[in-house]
């Protein structure tokens, strides 16, 4: 009888997890790699709109760029398709909001105008949405002929 109760003794001195704390912890670990894997995709979505949007705005640097490479500019509107699903919008058009107010203070005549040049790059979305990327500069050209 004594062997019994020793035995009995060390088992209940004896120390170790339940069922219930072992589905309390897994269910904890569950959780927290379901938030880690969360974390993960939305970090791929971020990364993959932050590309999208750079290609925009190094092809809709490279138009402005070959824009004021022109010799003189003319107000004038453009589009077209571009690779990979962009497509471009370009405007030029006489920006007197810039000059006529020192003109008219000054009563001068000017023989340069400034023309504003914007750029939009565009890009589907979804479904019904689109991205866009625009960047507008100003330009000095000649005063068109009175």
């Amino acid at each position: 009888m004594t062997r019994v109760r020793q035995g009995l003794r060390a088992r209940s001195g004896a120390r170790g997890f339940t069922l219930i704390e072992v589905a309390i912890a897994m269910a904890i670990v569950g959780v927290g790699v379901v938030a880690v894997l969360e974390i993960f995709t939305a970090a791929l979505r971020t990364e993959r709109g932050a590309g999208i949007r750079a290609k925009a705005a190094m092809q809709a640097r490279a138009i402005l760029e070959q824009t004021m490479t022109e010799p003189d500019p003319v107000p004038m509107q453009d589009s077209g398709e571009l690779p990979n699903g962009y497509h471009f919008e370009r405007k030029v058009r006489e920006a007197p909001e810039f000059t006529e107010s020192n003109q008219r203070d000054l009563d001068v005549k000017s023989e340069i105008t400034l023309f504003e040049i914007e750029v939009s790059v565009l890009w589907p979305q979804t479904a019904d949405r689109e991205g866009v990327y625009t960047i507008r500069t100003l330009r000095v050209g000649p005063s068109p002929p009175a």
